[in-house]
């Protein structure tokens, strides 16, 4: 890389900070949301063995109807118990990624 040019995650910075571009995690909050509840909802009840899981749609919540069992759809994930939503979690890593994939 030469060092006249900025790596790409500063440049990246950069085009945040003037309102280029804007990071917006609300469609991959959406987009976790729906494929961990998918991934949930076909598991069996860990607690029973009942043959699948319930979630609701607005709700992070995850339960069997059988035995009352309940979690959170992020539990086993990186997501679960984060400070920041799935998608900022996302953007922070990318990013994090990028800084390392441009040291040289």
């Amino acid at each position: 890389m030469h060092e006249d040019r900025p790596a790409f995650g500063q440049r990246l910075s950069e085009l945040a900070e003037l309102g280029v571009i804007e990071f917006r995690p609300e469609p991959l909050d959406a987009i976790v949301e729906r494929r961990l509840k998918t991934v949930w909802e076909e598991r069996s009840c860990p607690h029973c063995g009942a043959d699948n899981l319930h979630a609701l749609n607005g709700s992070d919540r995850i339960w069997c109807g059988r035995c009352d069992w309940k979690t959170t759809y992020t539990r086993g994930t990186p997501f679960y118990d984060s400070e920041l939503t799935p998608g900022e979690f996302l953007i922070a890593f990318i990013l994090y990624a990028d800084t390392l994939l441009s040291i040289t």
